[in-house]
């Protein structure tokens, strides 16, 4: 989004009251017996929770069911024409938990990510095909903790060793070329606030210095970064700082090329951090955002129309398209009531930078009922091809 320079990550700040699901309780008491969900007829496991998506013209069937493993449900989506369109389903692999997601995007396009997390160990497999099986993209990427001092991190086989994690100048090591992040030199010691409101003009300084806990709140969410978003960082970030707010978990302001985040990210993942990095890789040139290019636009639209004639959308999809493709008013500010045009500069940026998390991210998730999560499930329902387009250009 732009206004002023400022590039905000309002992850759950706004007003927007979305229609409740209606969530209706299967009990079998014959397991013997077919089980038919009584709304719309569609079969139902024992234990499942059926979500109609209730006042957003949607036809779409929601099924959820307990996996088995841990606190997670396992997902499933149907289209009106009873054809799947997402799943979610976890495993165990001995102390690792996996979690697979599967969509397929209204033109065919299939994409899988297939996640796996143990204490020491992330990894991630992604492969986007297209309605005749033709591969767009295969990503593999994994991280492994060596000791508390370095983690080795991979990219398709391109590995990038990370030193110095035990104190406050972290070491990347690839290809013979190293870089060193000094965060006590980034570091702007000012805290940011932000009031109430979702604008630009209520962030405040501080009166108080930042505190040695908060400091180190900040710098970890650096070091949970993996080895080719910390080379990105050091090319398209200058200086890091405290966000003191309870609303507003991070944000990217081009002026002064400065990451502002708080002392938490989405279920103790780096999901928003890498959000933010993608406003910073996009940013690169200011003159000339990444996600000017025209091939990104011309995806990027191809598959906006795709989704409008998909009017089934979930509560995730209405959170997705009023992020992403038309800016809500209740969600961006600037824009004086109107319905933004799709093609504005931020909302291409916030697009560009969405992708680039959900290509990235390797942290394993919870899906249930939240319109955040829910809305990177619909990128990859919908916007397949432009995230294999973000791959490319975010080789930077």
């Amino acid at each position: 989004m732009v206004t002023n320079s400022v590039y905000l990550n309002k992850y759950p700040c706004n007003n927007v009251h979305y229609p409740a699901y209606n969530a209706v309780h299967i009990d079998v008491i014959n397991p013997k017996a077919p089980i038919v969900n009584p709304v719309y007829g569609y079969p139902v496991a024992q234990g499942q929770i059926y979500y109609p998506q209730v006042g957003l013209n949607s036809s779409n069937r929601v099924l959820v069911a307990p996996s088995g493993v841990d606190d997670y449900n396992n997902y499933a989506e149907y289209n009106r024409f009873g054809n799947k369109i997402a799943e979610i389903q976890h495993y165990k692999d001995g102390d690792s938990l996996i979690q697979k997601i599967s969509t397929v995007s209204p033109d065919g396009t299939s994409f899988e990510k297939l996640l796996k997390n143990s204490p020491s160990f992330k990894s991630m497999n992604i492969l986007v095909k297209d309605k005749n099986g033709n591969t767009l993209l295969l990503k593999d990427k994994f991280y492994k903790k060596i000791d508390e001092d370095k983690v080795q991190t991979a990219v398709n086989g391109k590995v990038y060793n990370i030193s110095g994690l035990s104190g406050d100048v972290i070491n990347v090591e690839h290809n013979g070329q190293v870089i060193h992040l000094d965060l006590n030199k980034m570091l702007v010691p000012e805290v940011k606030l932000l009031q109430l409101k979702c604008s630009p003009d209520e962030y405040k300084i501080r009166k108080e210095p930042i505190t040695a806990e908060e400091k180190e709140k900040l710098f970890n969410r650096i070091k949970k970064l993996d080895g080719d978003d910390l080379f990105r960082l050091a090319k398209c970030v200058e200086h890091i700082q405290f966000l003191d707010n309870t609303k507003i978990d991070a944000h990217f302001v081009d002026n002064g090329r400065t990451l502002l985040l708080s002392g938490k990210d989405w279920e103790n993942s780096s999901l928003i951090t890498k959000h933010e990095l993608g406003h910073a890789t996009n940013h690169l040139n200011p003159k000339n955002l990444i996600s000017n290019d025209i091939m990104f636009k011309n995806l990027r639209n191809y598959e906006r129309m795709q989704f409008e004639q998909n009017s089934n959308m979930t509560k995730g999809d209405k959170y997705f398209n009023d992020k992403f493709l038309y800016g809500n008013p209740d969600l961006d500010w600037g824009n004086d009531g109107e319905v933004i045009n799709p093609d504005n500069i931020g909302l291409l940026d916030e697009t560009f930078a969405e992708s680039y998390n959900n290509l990235n991210t390797m942290d394993i998730i919870h899906y249930d009922d939240e319109v955040i999560p829910s809305r990177i499930v619909s990128m990859y329902k919908y916007m397949p091809r432009t995230m294999v387009e973000v791959e490319k250009l975010s080789q930077i």
